[in-house]
């Protein structure tokens, strides 16, 4: 709901609405306009009180919405006009075009809109990367650093987004501007960054669709090695592979050797992410409203899909050993400031601040809402989510290492028997019968040799330990992506578990991207009076411009820039603009100022304790952060792993130079709009901080939150959220 929140006009209008809750959209602009005439003298005194910023639209029309109406700048200079003139233009609006604009919706309920929540801040990539960092950075020591960064950093800043998007009640892109004029720039960077973190992270699922029109053959294609083009044999490039899933995902992907060489963009998965962005524009169709729908369906899925999976892993052979790597606690770990670093890079991007959804998303709550239980119970859900996703992952990745080595001795068996029959090796070294316990035996038969055989075995085929095998996993999430295809593809009734996996990631996949296209449809809906007129030629133009730009990372070099995007690139963005918010509330229109607006809201008092959070905690933290992510970016190579067609192998390469410009030059971009819109601020001497204006004060803000909106519209959403 939109509210301009200065103004006894506008509180009258809003008590008036309240009565208005079933009157038809198309007369509450005439109803409102037979309200002006009286409030004529009030707004008169009440006018010079108004905030200079407060509502100010790109295109000079401010529309204010109760529950009950949409209202234009026209009430503002009503003090000028005869009652004549007032009534005459507020009718002829009404009859112009019949442009009476559809209140703001609201999430139908509070489950509804925690919901919305969980689906944005479940992204599966951050999943992975947690469990990562668990396995690499030092055990449980980074599990104890994670929760420090998350409740003294990660909580107050969920709550500042969460916060602002609640009190302010509108997405558009000059939201910033209403908390300080220097700051205004911040909402143009949040939906730049949005736009193009939404143009790569949709290839993702795209992935998943073209595996799923796979998975309904007698034998999946990435559990064995694809035929040549003669049908007569296995290619040899992929029996020289260590993984039959990455072979055919490389394959797949027709991804070059380098960054350097180009490519067409590869026509199969054109239409699987084709068809992937199709299914984002019918959830979007009718905005929050499809949405609300399939979040039913999208958000608890994954939860009863990830329980299947653990259940079932937990007899498997392999698991416990990848279980017993939970309770690894590196003590050391603790006093590894680049540990701490990474700690908290992974939380401010795990909490999906910065990118804009959060501040959108809370948007179309009522203002009696409690968004800091909301914060709490958010950050309570994440956290549990990745303690419960962990053991999972641990145990399909210690099953994976199992396999892996099993497969590694089944093949060093094979090749020293062809060995032995050419005479390269000795009949001593004949490797025993592997059918029980594959990796035990083999490596007892291995260690049971003299030395001198051992070596000259070991000089012709690799030595299989699990243990090497399981700290080969990586930070990206095509690992774990390879990982589970290749473990489902061995699993008993492994099609019944492919479909479930896929299913899980093209849920969670699907949930992300909605939330970002909410984070370009709203600032645009809320900004351009065109668009909220045509939400449905908004979506299906938004979607049709990401599908266009999609299509550069589908080309041969393009998972790399995917790459460098992802692992590289996204936290600079992220930490420089939370880095602005937070000092939008905290010292431009100041914590105190901003909690007390929020106690009036809440009708309760807030903890102080956020206060001083915002302003030393929070911004020290993140300024850490961004100078150690661009050291880290400007003193250590840029590295990728490339697939060499030559030798079916992985390579680690490195980015040329033109690629860390590449990173400078989008980021720049980016940002551009802040230090742009704060030069131009600075130059018109406007002051930092938003004047104090008396109906900005605390009473005024509960008064508006208990007024500004229909009764009926507050009470329905009341009582549906205790139904839900």
């Amino acid at each position: 709901m939109w509210a301009m929140e200065e103004g006894e006009s506008t509180l009258s209008l809003a008590q008036e609405g309240s009565s208005l809750g079933n009157t038809p959209p198309e007369s509450l602009m005439t109803k409102a306009s037979e309200s002006l005439p009286r409030k004529a003298s009030s707004a008169e005194s009440q006018l010079p009180e108004l905030e200079p910023n407060f509502g100010e639209w790109e295109g000079g029309v401010l529309m204010t919405w109760s529950a009950s109406a949409w209202v234009t700048r026209a009430q503002v200079s009503e003090a000028q006009m005869t009652k004549e003139e007032r009534l005459l233009e507020m009718r002829n609006m009404n009859e112009k075009d019949n442009k009476v604009f559809a209140p703001r919706p609201v999430w139908s309920s509070k489950f509804q809109y925690i919901l919305a929540l969980m689906s944005y801040m479940l992204m599966p990539s951050r999943i992975w990367r947690f469990v990562s960092l668990w396995l690499h950075k030092g055990g449980c020591s980074f599990l104890i650093v994670y929760i420090l960064m998350f409740f003294f950093i990660g909580v107050p800043l969920l709550f500042l987004e969460m916060a602002v998007g609640h009190r302010a009640q509108r997405g558009s892109m000059d939201l910033w501007k209403i908390l300080s004029p220097w700051f205004g720039g911040v909402g143009y960077s949040v939906f730049m960054v949005c736009f193009v973190t939404n143009t790569y992270t949709n290839l993702y699922n795209s992935w998943i669709l073209f595996y799923m029109s796979h998975i309904f053959y007698f034998s999946v294609p990435w559990q064995h090695c694809p035929l040549q083009s003669n049908a007569s044999s296995f290619d040899p490039e992929c029996e020289r592979a260590t993984s039959y899933a990455y072979f055919w995902y490389q394959q797949t992907l027709k991804a070059s050797d380098r960054i350097e060489d180009g490519g067409p963009p590869a026509s199969n998965l054109a239409i699987h992410l084709f068809l992937a962005w199709c299914f984002i524009c019918v959830f979007m169709i009718n905005g929050i409203k499809s949405f609300e729908k399939v979040l039913y369906v999208l958000v608890p899925l994954p939860y009863f899909m990830i329980s299947c999976f653990l259940f079932r892993t937990l007899s498997m052979e392999g698991t416990e050993y990848g279980l017993k790597h939970l309770l690894i606690l590196k003590v050391a770990s603790i006093y590894d400031l680049t540990m701490w670093l990474q700690a908290g890079v992974q939380v401010v991007l795990d909490m999906g601040v910065g990118l804009g959804p959060i501040v959108y998303l809370s948007s179309y709550i009522p203002g009696s809402n409690n968004c800091l239980k909301d914060t709490f119970l958010m950050a309570v859900i994440k956290l549990l989510t990745l303690l419960f996703t962990s053991p999972l992952i641990f145990s399909i990745l210690g099953l994976w290492a199992t396999i892996t080595t099993h497969r590694c001795c089944k093949k060093n068996r094979e090749k020293l028997i062809m060995l032995i029959a050419q005479g390269v090796l000795p009949p001593e070294v004949q490797p025993p019968d592997l059918h029980k316990n594959p990796t035990s035996t083999y490596n007892s038969w291995l260690n049971s040799l003299l030395p001198p055989l051992r070596r000259a075995v070991l000089s012709k085929v690799p030595e299989c330990n699990i243990q090497e095998q399981f700290l080969k996993i990586k930070e990206s999430p095509r690992f774990v992506f390879l990982v589970f295809t290749e473990f489902i593809s061995i699993v008993p009734a492994s099609a019944f578990w492919t479909v479930l996996f896929f299913l899980l990631l093209l849920s969670l996949g699907l949930c992300t991207v909605v939330a970002f296209m909410l984070g370009i449809i709203t600032p645009l809906q809320d900004t351009f009076s065109f668009f909220r007129r045509q939400p449905r030629v908004l979506t299906v133009g938004a979607s049709v411009v990401m599908f266009l730009c999609s299509l550069f990372f589908i080309q041969a070099s393009g998972i790399y820039h995917y790459w460098l995007l992802t692992e590289y690139w996204i936290a600079l963005p992220i930490l420089s603009i939370v880095i602005c918010e937070n000092l939008a509330v905290a010292w431009a229109y100041r914590a105190k100022r901003f909690l007390k607006d929020m106690t009036a809201l809440l009708s309760h008092p807030i903890c102080p304790i956020c206060c001083w959070l915002w302003c030393y905690v929070s911004p020290v933290a993140l300024l850490t952060l961004l100078v150690a992510v661009i050291v880290q970016l400007i003193t250590k190579p840029l590295t990728y792993i490339a697939w060499d067609s030559n030798t079916s192998k992985e390579m680690v390469r490195h980015y040329p130079m033109w690629a860390l410009a590449l990173i400078a030059g989008l980021y720049v971009f980016i940002i551009i709009p802040i230090p742009a819109y704060f030069a131009y601020r600075l130059n018109l001497g406007m002051p930092i901080r938003p004047p104090v204006c008396p109906k900005m004060s605390c009473r005024s803000a509960q008064t508006l939150s208990e007024k500004g909106a229909s009764k009926d519209t507050v009470q329905t959403y009341k009582t549906k959220s205790l139904s839900a």
